[in-house]
């Protein structure tokens, strides 16, 4: 069951939706509101600067909490995926980027037993700035992307293995 239980709209508690291609969707009954449970949409990247290496940060924050990921959040409402990355950075770690390509959307939760997410994984130049972390972030470290630690979220790390997969000898 979802974790709405009541109409947004009007209060009348939520009911399953008895057929049809909606069937078993908490809904109200009076046809007000249908719980869609769709995941979010984050981003992350792999930055890369000039000696070919890639930005890891370690989470200062819930969930995994000292474990290694990779610059990006959730985008806002209203942002394609590629402002957020360029948003993202920038709060993260007050460096400049430019978004290369897109490696993929990828299916991953937000903690173990966390939120289902969508998320895009982008690869970016590092353009400038200086690294300087906030309040989410306990440490940097750059590494060559066949020695990255592992990374804390599983679409991170399948954003990884389509990046290894990849002629890292290539400029594209």
């Amino acid at each position: 069951m979802s974790e709405y239980r009541f109409c947004p709209l009007c209060a009348t508690p939520l009911q399953p939706i008895a057929a049809g291609h909606d069937a078993g969707r908490p809904a109200c009954p009076t046809g007000h509101f249908v719980f869609y449970d769709n995941p979010a949409l984050t981003t992350f990247a792999f930055v890369r600067d000039e000696q070919g290496r890639y930005l890891v940060l370690q989470r200062a924050q819930p969930p995994f909490v000292g474990e290694w990921d990779l610059p990006g959040g959730f985008v806002e409402p209203g942002e394609t995926p590629a402002e957020a990355i360029v948003r993202e950075l920038a709060e993260e770690t007050r460096l400049e980027v430019e978004v290369q390509g897109i490696l993929g959307a990828f299916s991953s939760r937000y903690g173990d037993g966390g939120k289902w997410t969508v998320d895009i994984g982008f690869e970016c130049a590092l353009l400038g700035g200086k690294l300087r972390l906030d309040a989410e972030k306990s440490a940097a470290a750059w590494h060559a992307p066949d020695a990255l630690p592992r990374l804390a979220f599983q679409g991170e790390r399948s954003g990884l293995a389509v990046l290894l997969g990849r002629d890292l000898g290539s400029s594209s």
